[in-house]
């Protein structure tokens, strides 16, 4: 079964994501800060991260990614969701390897293809 770790501030949004990787058959965790993400990550070793970029405490999303490819490599991949996302932070984002993004807002049927075509790679 592929793992998919959501990490996401916002209840509402983690809810819709879990609610729709759970329905897909992935094994799902939610982390709501990145300090938490890490640990997390570490001990669940997911095959995709849905991350956003603006989390609550000291690590953004950007930083998390960065820790993830130092500690663990590229393999996870990541799609970052955020409303930050735009043609200048995309190609930065990208440049970690084996991360796609999605702005928000996005529609449900976005997301679920590319969790879908993320995990099937």
């Amino acid at each position: 079964m592929k793992k998919v770790l959501i990490i996401e501030d916002y209840y509402a949004l983690a809810d819709i994501e879990s609610l729709l990787c759970t329905m897909e058959g992935y094994e799902v965790r939610v982390a709501k800060s990145g300090d938490e993400g890490l640990t997390v990550f570490s001990d669940f070793k997911p095959d995709l991260v849905l991350l956003d970029l603006m989390l609550p405490g000291e690590l953004s999303g950007t930083q998390v990614l960065e820790r993830i490819r130092a500690d663990h490599g590229a393999a996870a991949k990541v799609l970052v969701v955020s409303a930050l996302v735009n043609a200048t932070t995309t190609p930065k984002l990208e440049a970690y390897g084996n991360v796609q993004t999605l702005a928000k807002p996005f529609k449900i049927k976005e997301l679920a293809s590319r969790i879908q075509s993320m995990l099937a790679a």
